[in-house]
């Protein structure tokens, strides 16, 4: 083998390398207030499919009907889910907070959050929104 020949083969392989670790690094996601990346301290990923499929789980425990998803918002750890549910005949929109608790969302009370003294450190932007609808 040439050096010349060597050397495209050293450059072909590098590329193909290079080309490889791009293809498995990072994500995207159509929804600008939802990444697919872990957040915060925890290994929970934040996306839309999953937040709102813990969310629905969560209205299906309570009675209700989930009808809709509307947003997704991650901060810090935390994880603001609202949609509108039916209970009934009335639709209505609903919040639902979750906290990462290492690659797993756990759902949090509202009534616990948006208490008074509640001693949870979920980010004040998420819980104004979050205690709006109380």
């Amino acid at each position: 083998m040439t050096t010349r020949t060597a050397r495209y083969a050293l450059v072909a392989t590098i590329a193909a390398g290079a080309l490889v670790l791009s293809a498995c690094g990072g994500s995207s996601s159509s929804d600008s207030s939802a990444s697919e990346s872990p957040i915060g301290g925890g290994s929970a990923s934040c996306d839309q499919a999953t937040l709102e499929g813990l969310a629905q789980q969560a209205t299906t425990d309570s009675g209700s009907t989930w009808v809709s998803g509307k947003s997704v918002e991650c901060v810090d750890g935390w994880a603001l889910v609202f949609g509108i549910t039916k209970t009934g005949d009335i639709e209505q929109t609903s919040a639902f907070a979750f906290e990462a608790e290492g690659p797993n969302w756990a759902l949090k009370q509202q009534d616990a959050i948006c208490g008074d003294g509640s001693d949870d450190d979920i980010p004040a932007q998420l819980k104004d929104q979050l205690c709006a609808l109380r």
